[in-house]
């Protein structure tokens, strides 16, 4: 008597049921787009940063000192937390993406989830302090002008209109 091997079975890899990913067919994020979003966003990040170090250089006193602390944790935070909470909302892109009409789509389709947002922008600073020109080259030659930092999470920056 032969045992007989269970089948398990098989996922499909490609659902027709599924609608295709949201960046196919959109236009492509220009270069320029990217660098100006990122400007405004800058800005965003510098008021937001200036007025938590401000409240906690008013509870100095109070706290004896203690909230002095937790400055340099806000200064490294904030854009952290800036990046990650805006990509992973519903409109999927930072303040300065949504000025000028760009969003953050995933190449699998579906949402951006925080995990991703909070690792797009650590790539991001992580890749232009090593790689500054690298990164932006990589944009150049790219019909789909993905950055480095886009390509290693599967993610693409796109036209919202």
């Amino acid at each position: 008597m032969q045992a007989s091997v269970p089948e398990f079975p098989q996922r499909a890899s490609i659902r027709e049921d599924r609608a295709p990913p949201p960046y196919i067919g959109a236009v492509p994020a220009t270069l320029a787009a990217r660098v100006f979003a990122y400007l405004i966003d800058l800005v965003a990040i510098a008021c937001i940063t200036f007025v938590l170090v401000l409240a906690l250089a008013v509870l100095a006193f109070p706290s004896l000192g203690f909230s002095l602390i937790a400055i340099w944790p806000v200064l490294v935070a904030t854009p952290i937390l800036y990046s990650g909470l805006t990509l992973s909302g519903r409109a999927q892109a930072t303040f300065g993406m949504r000025l000028l009409g760009l969003r953050l789509c995933p190449v699998d389709g579906g949402r951006i989830d925080l995990l991703t947002g909070v690792g797009h922008v650590l790539l991001f600073y992580i890749f232009d302090a090593t790689l500054t020109p690298f990164i932006l080259l990589v944009g150049v030659f790219r019909r789909d002008r993905a950055l480095l930092h886009d390509l290693v999470l599967r993610v693409r920056l796109v036209s919202a209109g």
